[in-house]
């Protein structure tokens, strides 16, 4: 059986970098939310390793802004 085990600096280290991508990408899709996302993340899975982070990931990612294409204008009209 394998096993893996976050620890320590790695277990910190996976929490801010899993925060800081969320913050990013709710800032990119205009959500007022984004700091409570990230923070909400990096308790999670520091408090319930992996599994509370992704439980929080994958109900970011459900909840998300749709990125929406920018309006294209048609030449000659």
């Amino acid at each position: 059986m394998v096993s893996i085990e976050l620890s320590g600096p790695l277990l910190i280290a996976a929490a801010v970098l899993g925060a800081a991508w969320i913050y990013r990408d709710a800032k990119r899709r205009a959500m007022d939310t984004a700091d409570m996302w990230a923070v909400g993340f990096f308790v999670a899975f520091v408090l319930l390793p992996v599994l509370g982070g992704l439980a929080v990931f994958v109900f970011y990612l459900q909840n998300r802004n749709r990125r929406r294409g920018s309006p294209v204008t048609v030449p000659g009209e």
